[in-house]
């Protein structure tokens, strides 16, 4: 049986659904199978499925499934080279020619492969169905309201957009000051231990939540480590935020300061080290590629011992589907460029001076902010994404890189920390010290702020709901708006929304 012109998209629908009979099910090689959890879909680069547990045989395992319609794909895909597929436990396919060798990881191991096609039942056809429908309808992304929200008045929609606004920007500074609270806690070795853990006496019985006050938060380091995180964790945006935070509360900035801020060589080395990203010399293929990452190895192999916190793997980065300027060793190089305007002596306190002084209006705010995370890079990385080589530019490239910097940290990018890290940040700062006119003036800005890219999310809100009635331009209209789409449209919460109240929607399952 043969299947030359199914999409692969069909195949992750089958195995999603689980649309197959699991009577019998065995690997290629007579290993019973049995799927305890198929795992979670991976939009991303790497295995089509994470976290999946599947008995093999009398073993249970926990990893990846990876999905192809012929086992010959995960060579000619060459995964056998790509450490992010190291985790897969399961080599689904629908066909497989019986010589083919077993595929293997990029550490050798052998995976287990289940050729599914001798298991398909009728389910099998409904999946098929339902896919090209979804093909043919595209990913739903209207709102429900979308073709009765026209009688909502602009006033009701403009008040509910703003109001979601300053919602979302509140999670965010609560959750700066979350991690703030732990920061403190941390820097008094504090271990922190859910309620209740001790028993006897009911007086010696911890409170449950410690209390808190301004003399906790007066040290500037434990800002000054909340803005590191803030700001790497902006740098991976949506795909890489998560290993940049980890790197950041790994290689934590007082271990950075410990060596000169201003030596970029050094903090290359340290931050490209601990991340993970410096390749073998046989993965570098031009002479000054290698002279530089033979540089920063050698700085790194010095600097390692003292460094006690974890070091990552290049399997825990992605760069399937970035632009190269976006890649995260393009950012990274830039937060090293970064590190002494941002952290450097007094750079906290001009940073907060720029919010607390009423001498500047929204759009010299702006400016000044903005001009922090200008830099100018070295001339390697005026040529270079990545260690692997010099990169050839691209159109996209061409519109925001010119040609004596290609790696910069970009005016979108900018915004994006300004807006979701510093003014957050600063908000938190006010409301701990009680500074009326931090607080004035972080607002004011983010109703000055326009969006430096459409975002998708705020487009469908725009066509849909405001139409031409509201602009949607500020950032706080925008924060709003993608509050609204993924808080209340997303889930169908018709009847806690303010259009949905005023139109009569109720819920739907």
């Amino acid at each position: 049986m043969n299947f030359p012109d199914m999409p692969e998209s069909i195949l992750r629908l089958i195995w999603q659904e689980q649309s197959f009979t699991q009577d019998h099910l065995a690997t290629k090689d007579g290993k019973p199978v049995r799927i305890i959890s198929p795992g979670v879909p991976n939009t991303d680069g790497g295995p089509d499925f994470l976290n999946a547990r599947i008995s093999i045989g009398t073993t249970t395992y926990h990893g990846d499934v990876e999905l192809h319609i012929n086992a010959g794909e995960w060579l000619s895909h060459k995964h056998d080279f790509d450490p992010h597929y190291n985790k897969v436990i399961l080599h689904v396919v629908m066909t497989a020619d019986p010589l083919s060798p077993p595929s293997r990881t990029a550490s050798r191991r052998a995976i287990p492969l289940l050729v599914l096609h001798p298991f398909l039942d009728e389910k099998f056809h409904n999946a098929w169905e339902k896919s090209i429908q979804d093909e043919k309808t595209g990913t739903d992304s209207s709102l429900h309201c979308a073709g009765i929200n026209q009688s909502v008045p602009s006033t009701t929609i403009a008040s509910w957009i703003e109001k979601l606004g300053k919602e979302r920007i509140e999670l965010k500074v609560r959750r700066f000051e979350e991690r703030l609270k732990q920061l403190v806690d941390e820097s008094r070795q504090i271990i922190r231990e859910p309620y209740p853990r001790y028993y006897g006496n009911p007086a010696d019985i911890p409170s449950p939540k410690k209390e808190y006050g301004k003399n906790d938060f007066i040290e500037r380091t434990l800002w000054e480590q909340l803005l590191y995180e803030g700001i790497m964790e902006a740098l991976g945006y949506s795909k890489n935020s998560r290993p940049f935070l980890t790197l950041s509360r790994s290689m934590r900035l007082q271990f950075l300061r410990k060596h000169a801020l201003t030596e970029t060589q050094t903090m290359m080395a340290l931050l490209f080290g601990a991340a993970g990203l410096l390749p073998a010399a046989k993965e570098v293929p031009d002479s000054a590629s290698r002279t530089y990452v033979a540089s920063l190895k050698k700085k790194w192999k010095q600097l390692r011992p003292e460094f006690k916190g974890s070091v990552l793997n290049e399997a825990d980065w992605l760069f399937f589907r970035l632009r190269p300027s976006n890649f995260p060793t393009a950012r990274l190089a830039a937060m090293c460029f970064l590190l002494p305007q941002l952290f450097g002596e007094g750079s906290f306190r001009t940073i907060m001076g720029t919010f607390k002084s009423d001498m500047h209006s929204a759009k010299k705010r702006n400016e000044k902010l903005n001009a922090l995370f200008d830099f100018d890079a070295d001339a390697f990385w005026h040529t270079h994404y990545h260690f692997k080589g010099r990169s050839k530019r691209t159109s996209a490239d061409n519109e925001h890189t010119s040609d004596s910097a290609r790696t910069t940290l970009g005016v979108a990018r900018a915004y994006d920390i300004i807006v979701n890290v510093l003014i957050p940040v600063v908000l938190l700062y006010a409301r701990i010290f009680n500074d009326n006119a931090m607080r004035k003036n972080a607002r004011s800005l983010l109703a000055y702020l326009t969006p430096t890219q459409e975002n998708s999310v705020v487009e469908i809100v725009r066509n849909q709901l405001t139409r031409s009635r509201n602009s949607l331009h500020s950032s706080l209209h925008q924060q709003g708006a993608i509050h609204l789409f993924r808080y209340y449209c997303t889930p169908v919460r018709c009847s806690e929304c303010a259009v949905g109240r005023t139109i009569g929607l109720n819920d739907v399952a």
